[in-house]
């Protein structure tokens, strides 16, 4: 597929896509996911954010046996990162049941589960609270994907002390429709994470799309 054709699976994602239309946009674009962004697009954030995480999870003091969860895995980019650097007890979460079959070939993962992010409460994850050291959560506050009420799922997820890391694609950074800035703000002001670090990465090498890489201490 060339990057044409791939630029088609993603400008028919907006903000006003539902959580079914991404199932099912997701479940076309499987088979051919991996390739068409990381070879057509460049897609590079998953290595930088899991690389940036190991750094400051050894700057903790954690071992290799952290517990991570990585929120919206997808096919399982993030997972094979891990692995390459030696991680062993890494789960994964996603909306879609057919990126969730691409990931299980990947035997990355320790489990694999379907879950949805940004519910009440945070009841629609299927996770309990405070059961992991660490959390990572790239390429999902993007367009057309998670709002800012799935910053909840972050803090819920990881235990007090814990880190959280995600992305946000810089083009809708700002966009008042997701509402990022706000809920990170206020999350703050509530005494539920603190500001660890932020910098700029390339999201996509082909087009020099950007993102901002964040890190939060759960409270």
């Amino acid at each position: 597929m060339s990057t044409e054709e791939s630029h088609q699976h993603l400008k028919a994602i907006d903000a006003q896509t539902t959580e079914q239309e991404l199932i099912e946009i997701y479940k076309t674009w499987s088979e051919t996911y991996d390739k068409d962004v990381t070879k057509d697009l460049g897609y590079v954030a998953p290595k930088l954010a899991a690389e940036q995480l190991s750094e400051k999870l050894h700057e903790r003091g954690l071992s290799k046996n952290a517990c991570i969860i990585d929120l919206g895995c997808g096919t399982g980019l993030v997972g094979e990162h891990f692995h390459k650097l030696g991680y062993t007890n890494v789960d994964g979460l996603d909306i879609s049941p057919a990126l969730i079959k691409i990931a299980e070939k990947k035997q990355v993962y320790k489990t694999l589960q379907c879950g949805y992010m940004a519910s009440d409460e945070c009841k629609d994850l299927g996770i309990e609270a405070n059961q992991y050291d660490a959390a990572i959560c790239i390429g999902v506050f993007t367009i057309g994907h998670v709002k800012s009420k799935g910053f909840d799922d972050l803090i819920h997820v990881v235990k007090p002390g814990g880190l959280v890391c995600f992305t946000i694609r810089e083009c809708i950074a700002n966009d008042p429709s997701y509402g990022y800035f706000e809920k990170m703000n206020e999350l703050c002001e509530l005494k539920k994470w603190r500001p660890v670090s932020k910098n700029n990465i390339v999201y996509h090498q082909v087009n020099n799309f950007k993102s901002w890489l964040y890190f939060y201490e759960i409270l």
